[in-house]
């Protein structure tokens, strides 16, 4: 017995298996903010992380930081399809509530709000002197450093519900997102434009913000990488659950291919600047937007120190009509 505690000690009871992506397309985009506004950020949840001071990044004798936006989009197969889950698809949905029926090929699109961290108790671990170059392209090979992810908008319930209960997300469940996006069946698209609207709680007419980028399509300073492991950080029990104390948790995730990368040495080597972001916020009262708004100074344009991007392979092709009777 006495073993049994000692390794439920280790490894958080939930004990799910891994959750599998059928497709997967997103973008990173990563933006420089003074240390110490990042970890003001952190502290409001926890005590337990630390944002990584990168030392390329260091200006004016003060230490800088990396916060990102990962906008995703992806597909999983559950196997059910029940009906009810088309009924139920912009429901609120609470921790507390039961499961939510399946809908078969779950389409969901989320998009993280993350600050690059540390665990403080692994701080001698940590590999100091790391640049924000060399994070982005994977050469953390530690794995100390991680996204904790502070805020997780999705317009997926079912997403909503097992982002919460199987990895302690902050998950937010919103209205259906809008965007234009590069994507396989979108050949012609240069540029990356999604809304975050607001929480289903919220009407409609509100939202949390919007981004636009364009797309890296290779030429100068766009380089091949795969930052997988990529170590998310959340809380554990979940916040919903009024839990005396919550501990940092952690959970890998391996992206499977190439991404295209831009990085602060990548660009300076071919002498190319990184394309102009755009970042608007939205009128939400929701604490995420004053999170943003702290992090970036308000809505603007920003360069950022950082971007990959990443689209799945196609799994089947079905060509176009030809005349079959000649």
């Amino acid at each position: 017995m006495a073993k049994a505690n000692a390794v439920s000690d280790k490894i958080p009871a939930v004990g799910n298996p891994p959750f599998l992506y059928g497709s997967f397309s997103a973008i990173w985009v990563y933006l420089k903010v003074p240390i110490a506004t990042l970890n003001q950020i952190l502290a409001k949840q926890s005590n337990a992380l630390a944002a990584f001071p990168f030392d390329d990044l260091a200006e004016g004798g003060q230490d800088y930081g990396l916060m990102n936006i990962n906008f995703m989009s992806y597909s999983s197969d559950s196997g059910v399809n029940d009906p009810q889950s088309y009924a139920d698809i912009l429901k609120p949905i609470t921790y507390a509530d039961p499961a939510p029926a399946s809908m078969g090929i779950e389409p969901t699109h989320e998009c993280e709000i993350n600050i690059v961290s540390y665990a403080t108790a692994k701080t001698a671990q940590t590999p100091f002197g790391l640049t924000s170059s060399q994070f982005i392209q994977g050469r953390d090979h530690t794995k100390t450093l991680g996204n904790y992810r502070l805020w997780v908008p999705c317009d997926d319930r079912i997403a909503v519900y097992w982002g919460m209960h199987n990895f302690g997300e902050n998950k937010v469940m919103t209205y259906p997102f809008i965007y234009q996006n590069p994507a396989p069946n979108n050949p012609g698209r240069t540029s990356w434009e999604f809304t975050i609207p607001a929480p289903v709680a919220e009407p409609a007419t509100s939202a949390l913000f919007s981004l636009s980028v364009d797309d890296l399509v290779g030429g100068p300073g766009v380089v091949g990488s795969n930052q997988s492991e990529i170590i998310d950080f959340s809380l554990y029990p979940h916040a919903a659950t009024n839990p005396a104390s919550q501990r940092l948790v952690a959970s890998r995730r391996n992206v499977f291919g190439q991404f295209a990368c831009m990085t602060l040495e990548s660009a300076k080597t071919a002498g190319v600047a990184f394309p102009d972001c755009t970042v608007k916020l939205g009128n939400s009262p929701h604490p995420m937007v004053a999170d943003l708004a702290t992090m970036l100074g308000g809505s603007g344009l920003f360069r950022p120190a950082g971007m990959m991007t990443y689209h799945s392979a196609p799994a089947v092709a079905e060509s176009a009509l030809y005349y079959a009777d000649i």
